[in-house]
């Protein structure tokens, strides 16, 4: 029987939310990685094949941070980023803390049916438990993204 350390990796790969996980890591563990100074002025936007986008609220720190970008990989390879992009852009604090400590989101009924479908055939209690709550925090991850998109 294999450890689930081993193969939550490959289910999360197979099922396309790696990368969405790890940056919902990243941006959780965003203020011990990195001094305050920096986290001021930064968020961590998206993540595609290791690269990860960093939003910058302005152009200053965008010069100066391109100039710290080898010290950022250096930082952040432990998460499995390969290389990272600066890009000037508004950062909502407020608002997104607001967002995600005040408005629990749930699952519509086809998500949760989605869900369903996709563990039943997992025999393992164990690990269908854990695919199960990662799966229903990504898709709630997810409905919270769109909803912000939606109100921008």
């Amino acid at each position: 029987m294999e450890k689930i350390g081993k193969i939550l990796p490959y289910l999360l790969n197979d099922f396309g939310i790696d990368s969405a996980v790890t940056l919902k890591f990243i941006r959780k563990k965003w203020g011990e990685i990195f001094d305050f100074s920096i986290t001021e002025h930064t968020f961590p936007k998206n993540l595609k094949d290791g690269i990860l986008q960093v939003t910058v609220n302005s152009h200053t720190w965008l010069v100066q941070l391109s100039l710290l970008k080898d010290e950022f990989i250096k930082k952040l390879s432990p998460y499995g980023i390969k290389d990272v992009e600066f890009c000037f852009g508004r950062i909502y604090r407020t608002q997104r803390v607001k967002n995600e400590e005040d408005e629990p989101m749930s699952l519509t009924l086809q998500q949760q049916e989605w869900l369903k479908n996709i563990t039943e055939n997992i025999k393992d209690s164990e690990i269908k438990t854990t695919a199960e709550s990662i799966l229903k925090k990504y898709l709630i991850y997810t409905n919270q993204m769109l909803k912000r998109q939606n109100i921008s």
